[in-house]
């Protein structure tokens, strides 16, 4: 992937990159053909308005969904232990697998990043979460872990029935765009189905995070330093989950044309199912998704 790549510098993403190749000391010195770590060179374009419009109604609805949270019983957070968090998240994510395997990585969060992968070997889909030491508390790593990193693994599961493929499409590039607005519509419709099940913590935290991803967007609130040169990847954060449940409510045939272009068979299907049945039971989230489709113009 990095080979066939024709970026030239990197930043502090290439930097990181040479950080991780050098622990895994077999991999040897750095290929001529890394990126090299001087700032990204040339213009990083602005974060378009529909994505600014989108970021509005995401945090207002992570705002609304934290109100509701305080009315709400207040469960006890998961231990931080990435088989139990996944457990709990399974009842909230449409297509749940168990298809991975766990394995120890000795670095800090921050540097190893994304966590979830397909590599070569066991099990039948390749698929892989690794353990890294927490930064995040019990309640925080429960959502990472069990609904938003789970569903990373049911996609790339998915994809992989009929064998692994390493890497996944879904790791890199546009794939990997298609993957996080996936990810992130699972975490809208846990947050509701959290509150169908009187969550309140869990409900806290999905909209302190719907919150946080409008906030990190370059030139916003809390900008977040990763995302200052990845304008299109910090966009798909919101506006990427707002047109696939879009899609899933839409009846038109264009609505029902792209979610079939974006996400696979089950996977679709099961997205469209829960999240209109969500919609039909919370009236917040059919109002939200209401202002979801004037934004997006969906059908």
């Amino acid at each position: 992937m990095i080979r066939a790549s024709p970026v030239a510098s990197g930043g502090q993403h290439a930097l990181r990159l040479r950080r991780m190749r050098q622990l895994a000391g077999a991999a040897g010195p750095v290929p001529a053909w890394y990126p090299d770590a001087r700032p990204v060179a040339g213009p990083v374009r602005a974060i378009r308005p529909v994505v600014w419009r989108a970021a509005r109604l995401v945090a207002g609805f992570g705002e609304l969904l934290m109100a509701t949270a305080a009315t709400l019983p207040r469960e006890k957070p998961i231990p931080l232990v990435s088989a139990e968090q996944l457990a709990w998240g399974v009842r909230y994510r449409p297509w749940p697998t168990d298809e991975h395997v766990t394995v120890a990585l000795p670095v800090d969060r921050w540097l190893a990043r994304r966590t979830w992968m397909c590599l070569p070997g066991p099990p039948r889909t390749g698929t892989v979460i690794a353990e890294v030491p927490s930064i995040a508390t019990p309640l925080e790593q429960q959502i990472w872990r069990g609904i938003h990193e789970g569903a990373h693994l049911d996609h790339l599961a998915y994809l992989a029935r009929g064998g692994p493929r390493v890497p996944s499409p879904e790791e890199f590039g546009r794939g990997l765009l298609v993957a996080e607005s996936y990810a992130m519509a699972v975490e809208i419709l846990a947050a509701v189905e959290c509150v169908l099940d009187g969550q309140g913590l869990a409900v806290r935290q999905l909209g302190a995070g719907l919150i946080e991803r409008a906030a990190r967007l370059p030139g916003g609130l809390k900008p977040a330093a990763e995302f200052v040169d990845l304008p299109t990847l910090a966009e798909v954060y919101l506006l990427g989950p707002l047109e696939l449940l879009t899609a899933a409510r839409g009846g038109g045939p264009g609505a029902a044309a792209h979610r079939a272009a974006v996400l696979p068979g089950e996977l679709a299907a099961t997205l469209a199912a829960r999240w209109t049945q969500a919609c039909a039971s919370y009236p917040p989230a059919a109002a939200f998704m209401a202002a979801a489709q004037a934004l997006t113009g969906a059908d």
